[in-house]
């Protein structure tokens, strides 16, 4: 079976991949789906970006996305344990982003009392909409549109709409859907596929983390972006992130494994 590709995950590469959109595809952000669905003409694309470490990494992509005229779905975390989005710094991003033109989601991740199909729904709406509220006074927006973080069974293919909110996990949104999770393009380079559409509508998922100016394998960038983080940091505190940074993003950093050898 196929790990994928994972060839390039530069900056350079990103632009390629937005020309191809800006050439081949009407681009819409998530709220309006229900607006494109079914809608003959043009392949419509949908960005997204799921923002599950760094609100600067993803403030970096917007920028260059400004730069092809290219909008995005930015779906932020409201109790990451990798960044607090409600410190002065975040909101001031989440309003650059705003004012870009991109739309600010929810990234949603459920207890562990949640992870069975047969949760509460009216329970977990709760707690989605007290997320949303938080997020709503950060930006002064409605939060029109979410996403799950490994989402479960009841929401990947599921219903339009959670919450009141468009599900990008939803079956209509994931009749053709690419991602870069875990750093590797499962379907295999996505370029070709932009540049010759064959379907309708594709959402396009990519995570600000594994990218940058030059291109790194995933356990680099985490590397990376690990020792900018923690310089300074606790002892205590670099290894809560640590162990943080893994859980988030189903890597491990270059170094992980060596420097905790022998811990219990």
């Amino acid at each position: 079976m196929s790990l994928g590709w994972s060839s390039d995950f530069s900056y350079g590469y990103f632009k390629r991949i937005l020309r191809a959109i800006k050439s081949n595809f009407e681009s819409h952000l998530i709220f309006e789906a229900p607006r494109i669905l079914n809608k003959i003409g043009q392949p419509k694309l949908i960005l997204r970006h799921d923002v599950d470490v760094s609100l600067r990494r993803a403030l970096r992509m917007a920028e260059i996305e400004k730069e092809f005229g290219i909008c995005a779905t930015y779906m932020v975390m409201i109790n990451s344990p990798l960044y607090h989005v409600e410190d002065v710094n975040s909101r001031d991003i989440l309003l650059q982003l705003i004012q870009m033109g991109h739309e600010i989601g929810l990234h949603f991740c459920t207890d562990n009392g949640e992870h069975n199909s047969n949760c509460e729904m009216n329970s977990l709406e709760a707690k989605i909409h007290s997320a949303c509220k938080r997020l709503e006074k950060l930006t002064d927006l409605p939060v029109l549109s979410i996403s799950f973080h490994r989402p479960k069974l009841q929401f990947l293919r599921g219903p339009l709409r959670v919450s009141g909110r468009i599900n990008a996990y939803s079956r209509e949104l994931m009749e053709w859907y690419l991602s870069d999770s875990k750093g590797c393009w499962r379907e295999g380079e996505p370029l070709p596929k932009l540049l010759k559409p064959n379907r309708p509508l594709l959402q396009l998922l990519i995570h600000p983390i594994w990218w940058g100016n030059e291109h790194m394998l995933p356990e680099d960038r985490l590397q990376e972006f690990f020792d900018t983080e923690t310089q300074g940091q606790q002892p205590q505190d670099i290894k809560a992130f640590d162990v943080a940074l893994a859980t988030i993003t189903g890597v491990q950093r270059k170094f992980f494994h060596n420097e905790t050898k022998g811990e219990k």
